[in-house]
């Protein structure tokens, strides 16, 4: 079995949707408890039991590279990749392509912080029992969706084993999530493993995009869901999305300064 042993950060955004706050520092680069946001998501990556990171970085943005790379854990190093202007997380991934090869590996999204479990262990412990694709999924109420950002709904199964399946991914939308009408809704957020044959559907999908395009992380895992091969991990800790003002003011307030010891 071929274990996943790399993280991609996607980085390369321009933080449009947390301005006024994201003007003069990137969002990447905002504190949590007195530790940038990067920090976190590395130090998430690590205590995963993964032994690297690479972290992809928008050249406009060389100071989140510098403190990416000064984050420090015994086993565990950081690299850098290039993305040079926004394209979509799909783009952002393939940038990590080189390094990585034939292996499977992990997406951690830096918009997303937790308190509780770690999430990225829960979903790389899922793709070592059933070597499948799998994605982290949040329950997101009507009340909270004004703190998150506008990710597609998705259809999840559970199987009598308790194992989920995601059969279907909807697009993304606009401004904020969008529970349909329903009292409750669930979506996919920043945490997945993706086998190494991600990058053949990546490369697939982006000849079929018109020039300009984003290539995005959607139709990948709808494709995934449609033929029945995406996983579904229930996230088990309670979800900020920092990557809207709203998330990362209440992600602020709920994380007390003494939290961040250990974070790196």
């Amino acid at each position: 079995m071929s274990v996943p042993d790399t993280a991609i950060i996607p980085c390369g955004g321009l933080g449009t949707r947390m301005r006024p706050i994201s003007r003069w520092l990137p969002k990447e680069l905002l504190p949590v408890s007195l530790v940038p946001l990067i920090h976190w998501t590395l130090a998430e990556a690590a205590d995963a039991g993964l032994a690297r990171a690479i972290v992809v970085v928008n050249p406009s943005k060389p100071i989140l590279g510098e403190v990416a790379l000064g984050f420090e854990r015994p086993g565990f190093r950081v690299e850098l990749a290039s993305q040079e202007r926004p394209a979509g997380l799909g783009d952002a991934m393939l940038r990590a392509r080189g390094p990585i090869g034939d292996r499977p590996f992990a997406v951690i999204l830096p918009d997303n912080l937790f308190r509780g479990p770690n999430q990225t262990a829960a979903i790389l412990q899922t793709w070592a029992g059933l070597e499948l694709a799998t994605v982290l999924i949040a329950e997101i109420s009507a009340a909270e969706a004004g703190a998150k950002g506008a990710t597609g709904r998705a259809l999840v199964r559970e199987s009598e084993d308790g194992m989920l399946r995601v059969t279907a991914v909807a697009d993304k939308g606009r401004g904020r999530f969008d529970t349909g009408g329903g009292e409750r809704a669930a979506t996919p957020i920043g945490r997945f493993v993706l086998p190494a044959d991600a990058w053949r559907e990546l490369d697939d999908i982006g000849r079929g995009l018109p020039p300009g395009a984003e290539l995005d992380d959607v139709p990948l895992l709808q494709r995934l869901a449609g033929r029945g091969a995406l996983a579904g991990v229930r996230c088990t800790a309670e979800f900020f999305d920092v990557g809207v003002p709203e998330g990362y003011r209440a992600a602020v307030a709920a994380f007390p300064a003494a939290s961040a010891a250990g974070q790196g």
